[in-house]
Formats: structure tokens, sequence, C-alpha cells
């Protein structure tokens, strides 16, 4: 039997059913990007932090992303389960580095749901005219985000369906039409404003550049293509409807974010615009708030708020399959109860509400001013390292001659995929260390090594979970990249 090949049926209340078509993982994948999320997070600290020329720390980004994503698809194309990253490093280097990848992004995932629902707080906040300055409400709003977005994946997948098309369309609405509006009828700036924030200080250092920087927040903004490997047991054809899904989304996020983000910087009234204290706090909704009506802002303060929530139920919808398949493999503690499906729709309802509750008890050690720049970098710095894990299992495994993939099996990008793999990984490698680095911030020696500090201590509590979890299951070994079984059957 190849690594590919399928096993007798899997027990009862084990297998999700699949239920997600080619498009609704795209849409699902779509949406945990999300053009308005990826904009709207970082468009302030990046013009604060570089200024107009932040904009081409976008295309540097999208672009080694591509990379990462079609390498990905390379490795969808092969094994189809359930949890994506954590699959493919353990069928690479083995189940050690596995769960290492797995937990890795595990965090990275729950880390997320906090950042975007801070960030969507604001604007609730926004919307009903409260306080967005005041951080103990935002946390409220943002807890109350986080209720609705477990609710809406406990009640099943026609709802995350139903909701991830609404959220394309309001997509569309508020990022392309916006971004048309702008350019056709408020452009007050000239293409050259782009390069502005990007000059180099005489014998600064590479890492100091602000290019280099714009590369930290940036980064943000292409992150959760990955997301429809972790409902491949869910979706049909998954060897095929999974790679184009990972593949197309991050390039639509890519012309999107892009075409909006140019509107919004050609937009800019004037140099001293971003001076004021609106515009220094959400230049997005200052410059909106210029040039449109207050009921014009307040109904696209609503599709912001749409799009946010849909962001919210992907990631949740993806962490939770990701934490159930751990719980399926006996790899964390109380897995019985973690890995079980309940209901007529199979759901793990309990890896759904744990991926609710941890979020919201992260906001308790972050009740700081600073809190929302240290998130960010806490979230790149984790889907970082995760992406690195399965792409080094990919080069590890090609330069060791142990990728054999069956010949009558054909992988997405065919005989391309090694030395599109090659660019991924030395693209990984930079960007992880750019993310790493520590940088002074103004905000103390804490937040400038929040990064390191932060990495150190994800993988500090993992090792010693599985530390913990091998000595209770010793069937936890390491296994060959040769075992040739997966987890469950395909479609």
């Amino acid at each position: 039997m190849s690594q590919s090949g399928t096993l007798a049926a899997p027990e009862p209340g084990r297998t999700m059913k699949r239920e997600f078509t080619t498009g609704s993982a795209l849409s699902m994948a779509f949406v945990f990007i999300s053009p308005i999320v990826a904009i709207y997070s970082v468009f302030g600290v990046g013009l604060q932090a570089v200024g107009p020329g932040f904009w081409w720390g976008w295309v540097v980004v999208f672009v080694g992303q591509t990379f990462v994503a079609l390498t990905l698809g390379v490795l969808a194309s092969r094994w189809s389960d359930a949890g994506g990253v954590y699959q493919w490093s353990r069928r690479l280097l083995g189940e050690r580095y596995g769960w290492f990848a797995g937990w890795t992004y595990i965090c990275a995932l729950l880390i997320a749901l906090t950042s975007v629902s801070y960030s969507a707080a604001i604007f609730v906040a926004a919307l009903f005219d409260l306080d967005a300055g005041n951080v103990a409400l935002v946390t409220l709003l943002a807890i109350g985000m986080l209720a609705v977005t477990t609710a809406l994946n406990l009640a099943g997948r026609w709802v995350v369906k139903a909701i991830a098309y609404a959220c394309v369309a309001a997509e569309l609405v508020a990022s392309i039409g916006i971004g048309v509006y702008l350019l056709l009828f408020e452009r007050h700036n000239s293409p050259a404003i782009l390069f502005e924030g990007l000059d180099l200080s005489p014998g600064g250092a590479l890492l100091s550049a602000p290019l280099v920087l714009a590369l930290v927040f940036a980064g943000w903004s292409a992150l959760g293509f990955e997301s429809a490997s972790t409902i491949a047991e869910e979706v049909h054809e998954p060897r095929r409807a999974v790679p184009r899904a990972i593949v197309w989304s991050i390039v639509l996020i890519a012309v999107t974010v892009l075409f909006t983000g140019l509107a919004f910087i050609l937009a800019i009234p004037s140099a001293d615009f971003l001076t004021s204290t609106e515009a220094a706090a959400d230049p997005v909704l200052a410059i909106l708030a210029h040039y449109l009506p207050g009921e014009a802002v307040k109904v696209i303060l609503v599709m912001f708020i749409i799009a946010f929530l849909a962001s919210l139920m992907s990631i949740h919808t993806a962490v939770s399959r990701v934490i159930w398949v751990y719980g399926r493999d006996g790899k964390l503690p109380f897995a019985s109860s973690l890995g079980k499906l309940r209901g007529r729709q199979s759901l793990p309802i309990t890896a759904t509400l744990v991926a609710g509750i941890i979020p919201m008890l992260l906001f308790i050690p972050l009740q700081s001013e600073g809190m929302y720049n240290i998130l960010i970098a806490f979230t790149v710095i984790g889907f970082f390292l995760a992406f690195t894990f399965p792409v080094l299992g990919f080069a590890i495994a090609r330069a060791t001659k142990r990728w054999t993939p069956p010949s009558d099996e054909p992988l997405f990008l065919g005989r391309w995929g090694g030395p599109v793999s090659w660019i991924a990984l030395a693209w990984l490698v930079f960007e992880t260390i750019n993310v790493l680095w520590p940088r002074e911030s103004g905000g103390g020696w804490l937040a400038d090594w929040s990064s390191v500090l932060a990495t150190l201590l994800i993988a500090g509590i993992g090792a010693v979970i599985y530390i913990t979890m091998r000595k209770r299951s010793p069937g936890m070994d390491d296994r060959a990249l040769t075992r040739p079984e997966t987890v469950v059957g395909v479609d």
C-alpha cells in the first residue's frame, strides 16, 4: 500500500462528514485571511512604523507566501488528512517532529483568535460610538465576538458555509468597491508616495531597513491560506480540491489587498493628515470618514464587522479541527474527549469549545496599552514557524532521497515542486528570523523581545506536554517516512 493509500473503514465516531466542496474550502481559506482583516489590522501599524512605502512590504510578502502555498499544495495533493501542517510534518520526518509542528500551529491559531477578536472589537466600539481606547471595554467586546464564533461553529457546517459565502460578498463591496471609489474620485497623491519612508540610513543594518521592517507587519496579511487543509476530511476529492483552495486563496487575497491598500494610500488627503490623533489611531476609518457621510461609514463598519466575524469563525473552525485530530491520535491531555465527534453532523464539540475558551483566557495576562502589537507579533511568528516545519521536512526528505511518491498518483506542480519548495524554504527562514529579531519599539525590553519570549514559552509548554503524553502513550515514538497508511480513507 502506498503512503497515500487508503485504509479499511475508519471507526464510527472518528470520521468527519464530507459536506464541503472546492468552492466552500476556498471560501473558508479566503475569509480566514480576509482582505478586510488583512488590510485594516495592520494598515495603521505599517504607516506608523514605515510610512506609505509599507505597501511594498505586502508585495514581497505575497510573492514569498505564494511559493509557500504552492509547496503546501504539493503536500496536500499527497496527504489529505485533517490537520494539514501536523499531518504533513509527521509523515515527512516522524511523529515527534509532527507533534511540535502541530503544537506550534495550534498555538498560532489560538493567539490569532485573540488578536483578530481584539481588532474586530475596535470596529464594534466605533460602530456604537464607544471608547475604542478603553482596553477593558474592547477586551469584553472581543470576548463577546469569540462567544459568537463558538456558537456559529457549534451550529454546524451549513452555518459556517453560509457565512463564508456571505463574507466573500461583503469583501467584494467593502474592499474592491471602496478601492474603486477612492481611486476614481478621491485620489490625491501620485504613485511616488509609495516610496516614502523607504530611505536607508547610512551604515544601517539590513534588519533595520524600512522595507525589512515592513515585512514584519505585512506578514500578518498573508496567513491562513493553508487552513483549507485543516478541513480536508470534510471536503469532496480533497487531493484535488485542497491544493487549489490553498493557492487560489493567497492569489485572490494578494490582488485584493494590494489594490485596496494602494487606493487608501493614494487617497491620503495631505501630508499632515496622518499626524492627527484620529488618523494616527485608525487611518482607515479616518480616511473613510474624511470622504464619506457618517451613514455610509456606519454601513461600511457593519461590513467590516461581518468580515471579522467570518474570519474569526474560519480560524475557529481550523483550530478546532487540529485539536480534534490531536485528540483522535491521543496526542493531548483529555484526548478521548477532544477526539470525539458528536451529533447528527459529527462535529468536534469539545474541541470547538476548547478552541473558544482558551483565546478568551489569553486576554487575562495581556491587559496593557501595547497588547495589540504584541499579539500581532505572536501570531505572525507562530504561523511562520508552523509553515517552516513541513517545508523544511519536505526539503530534507527530498535531499535524503526519501521522497518517493507513487508514480500512479500525480502530484500538484509535478516536477516543479522541488525547485519551488527550496525558494519557499529560503523565504521562510529569512522572514522567521526577521520577525523574531528583537527591535527597539519604545515599549521596553519585554515588548522588544516578545516574539522570542513567546516562542520559547510555547516551545517549553509543548515540551512538557509532549514528554508527559509520551510517558502515558509509548506509541507516540517516532515512525519512519515510509509509514504506509493514512489515517482515513479518501473519497
